[in-house]
């Protein structure tokens, strides 16, 4: 069994110098040399994670890091129609937004207020009640940047410092609240007028090891502020917005008008822009 899934190393996953973790995988993630073990680190993790590598552009990788952030090929995400998928992974969890507010992912139950807003802040859940909370982990045979599901326009920012617990299934089932305890990004939205200029959000939520998010044009000195961060940013349906170093999870809360079932089940591996919401 991989460490990561072993029971009594995540039950004492708590105790561990996170940060300090990060910063030495990050090291050997991003080191070229030596260039033979690089290479076959890249080649067992094709192996080991039954990569599909004809998806992605063909093109020498310097670093593990860079296969991490492979590109795609031209026309192999093609964009659905509909509230489409951020990123590739499983949907781990769907469901509708109440009152109560709690997102259930494999047998927990997690409060969507917590995960939207840490200890210090406020935002409102009032604009998502009777909407739709879907959560998607990033695996790591996919394609790991996140991209619009709408065309949209960036209002808020507000980053969340926290832990970085795993995120697999095994891990869910033996540490309590890690979606509420794991450094993030809570970013705030307004759909173009010809959607409705409807409010959407999505939390980026980090994990273990390198954990680190990143926005696209966005340096992290500029979010990554006690306050929230306000912007108007404007980004086409499918663009690209950034992210994670090495993989994670992001959870979308969508309004009550864009509340119709989900079109995949949970469980489900999906694509970056498959449809996910009918309009």
């Amino acid at each position: 069994m991989n460490i990561h899934q072993a029971p009594a190393f995540l039950r004492l996953y708590h105790l561990l110098p996170h940060r300090l973790l990060n910063l030495a995988v990050a090291r050997l993630l991003t080191a070229q040399r030596p260039a033979v073990a690089v290479q076959a680190a890249i080649r067992y993790w094709i192996r080991h994670a039954q990569i599909d590598m004809s998806d992605f552009a063909d093109v020498p990788y310097r670093t593990v890091e860079d296969f991490f952030l492979r590109e795609l090929k031209t026309g192999t995400r093609p964009l659905g129609a509909g509230v489409v998928s951020p990123v590739d992974g499983e949907l781990f969890a769907a469901g509708t937004i109440t009152e109560s507010a709690m997102l259930r992912v494999k047998g927990q139950q997690l409060s969507l207020s917590r995960l939207l807003n840490g200890r210090h802040h406020r935002a409102s859940l009032s604009g998502f009640i009777g909407g739709r909370y879907l959560a998607i982990f990033l695996r790591p045979r996919g394609y790991h940047y996140i991209h619009l599901p709408l065309p949209a326009r960036l209002v808020r920012c507000q980053w969340i410092p926290g832990r970085f617990f795993p995120q697999n299934e095994v891990a869910l089932s033996y540490i309590p609240r890690v979606y509420e305890r794991n450094e993030r990004a809570a970013l705030f939205w307004q759909t173009e007028p010809e959607q409705g200029s409807l409010p959407f959000a999505m939390v980026l939520v980090g994990a273990s090891l390198v954990g680190g998010i990143h926005l696209a044009g966005i340096p992290q000195s500029q979010w990554q502020t006690p306050e929230a961060t306000n912007w108007q940013r404007h980004y086409a349906k499918g663009e690209r917005l950034g992210h994670f170093s090495f993989g994670s999870t992001v959870v979308l809360l969508l309004p009550k008008s864009l509340s119709a079932p989900c079109l995949v089940p949970v469980g489900q591996m999906v694509q970056q822009g498959q449809p996910l919401i009918p309009l």
